[in-house]
């Protein structure tokens, strides 16, 4: 069973309409393979608009359900991550509310996480992407993702090093559920700092312990409402070299 969140703040234009659109996705996918079985479940990461009216107008429909969360700001992830206890299936996903990533892939992000394959990620670099983005986000993501690779992956392995080239902030991500709860006792939940880039600490964490980490490419344009937020980006940076220090005294070990 998968277990499909969506993290959405003040996303009252397009909630309902794309909220709907991937219920039919895997509706459709449903009739071909009679044995799946999926939940929708919204996480309102502390929205100020319509946004919780209409999740709970949506979660009417069989399939989906609505969480909601209340505060002065959006945590990005922190929420998203609260609210994984709350999974019926096996498989674990989340893809953003705007439907930046191409959701026809939804059943085969599905598909690829298995024993094998616990994690498997959307990636934007690998070959067979179609992206549509602009220069500033290319370059921001293309620094970030470089960063993150010098810092936490050792430049004298080069298959250790490569690891650190794929795509780790695409926000179209399934895990299996011993997987994912695995690597929340190290990620943690609670810290505003890290903003997005759980999805990096969760990925680098995630390899230092041996499971392996599945890409498929994917079909993305950016979101209308995608902003760059300089105070953000500060406050990553700060969080990435005070996990770098911890983690150089850390000792790692599946299943905590």
């Amino acid at each position: 069973m998968l277990s499909l969140f969506i993290p959405c703040y003040n996303e009252e234009r397009c909630l309902e309409t794309n909220i709907k659109k991937i219920h039919s996705v895997l509706k459709n996918y449903q009739k071909k393979d009679k044995k799946f079985k999926f939940e929708i479940i919204i996480v309102n990461d502390c929205s100020k608009d319509k946004t919780k009216e209409i999740a709970d107008k949506l979660s009417k429909i069989k399939e989906i359900r609505a969480i909601h969360y209340t505060g002065k700001k959006p945590t990005r992830r922190e929420n998203l991550l609260r609210s994984f206890k709350y999974a019926k299936g096996d498989v674990i996903g989340f893809t953003d509310a705007d439907l930046s990533t191409d959701i026809s892939d939804l059943p085969r992000l599905y598909n690829e996480v298995d024993d094998e394959n616990p994690i498997v990620i959307g990636d934007r670099y690998c070959e067979g992407r179609k992206i549509k983005r602009s220069l500033k986000r290319l370059i921001l993501s293309k620094c970030i993702n470089y960063l993150t690779k010098i810092m936490f992956f050792d430049w004298r392995n080069p298959s250790h090093f490569e690891m650190g080239s794929r795509d780790h902030f695409c926000g179209f991500k399934a895990f299996s559920k011993k997987a994912i709860f695995d690597l929340l006792k190290y990620t943690k939940i609670g810290d505003k700092q890290r903003s997005m880039w759980w999805d990096a600490e969760m990925l680098i964490y995630a390899e230092r312990l041996g499971y392996k980490i599945k890409r498929i490419p994917v079909k993305w344009v950016e979101g209308s409402t995608t902003k760059l937020n300089p105070k953000r980006e500060i406050m990553i940076l700060l969080y990435m070299i005070k996990l770098r220090w911890r983690m150089a005294w850390m000792k790692l070990t599946k299943n905590g």
